[in-house]
């Protein structure tokens, strides 16, 4: 059994409670980078399983901000769109040749479009939970963009170092 992904399961959610909880950008932005847990579980597990898991991450993250279940509540959201997201975005050849895709296979604009429109969605209602009001939707979208956008950037920095990993492991057995 590969326990990589477990490891790096537990260290983001880690590292979301323990450091990017204190990190403020400009005042105003948090990175949420748990998400990328998120997006990385197989789509091949049953639904309701997903969404537990998403209702449990969103849970440890809301008991450790003190939130009161926003977290949890845009977490089961991202996991129950996930397979409809990933079928409007990812190219069906793609989807025919390998139909629960790794982040790591998918082609970029594919991998911009299914984990940038996912992780948008997932920050614009996390600010629109927490301010809960209509009229601050676009302070919302404005932070859920940026938070996108740096949580996103993170994200191709463990895919390349993810890639990187299996291109070495590939040269090691071919010796």
């Amino acid at each position: 059994m590969n326990r990589r992904p477990w490891i790096l399961f537990l260290l983001l959610i880690f590292m979301q409670v323990s450091v990017f909880n204190r990190i403020q950008w400009l005042g105003v932005f948090n990175p949420m980078v748990y998400a990328i847990v998120l997006l990385w579980l197989p789509l091949s597990w049953n639904r309701a399983y997903s969404m537990l898991i998403g209702f449990a991450v969103g849970w440890w993250i809301d008991s450790s901000f003190q939130s009161g279940g926003i977290h949890a509540m845009a977490s089961v959201w991202l996991m129950y769109f996930k397979p409809f997201w990933v079928k409007f975005t990812v190219s069906s050849v793609q989807l025919q040749d390998n139909p629960d895709p790794d982040l790591r296979d998918i082609e970029i604009r594919s991998l911009v479009s299914y984990a940038g429109g996912l992780l948008l969605m997932h920050h614009t209602l996390l600010y629109t939970l927490e301010a809960f009001r209509w009229a601050s939707l676009p302070s919302s979208i404005f932070k859920g963009s940026i938070n996108t956008i740096l949580v996103s950037g993170l994200l191709w920095s463990l895919i390349q170092w993810a890639r990187s990993l299996d291109s070495r492991k590939l040269q090691d057995n071919r010796f």
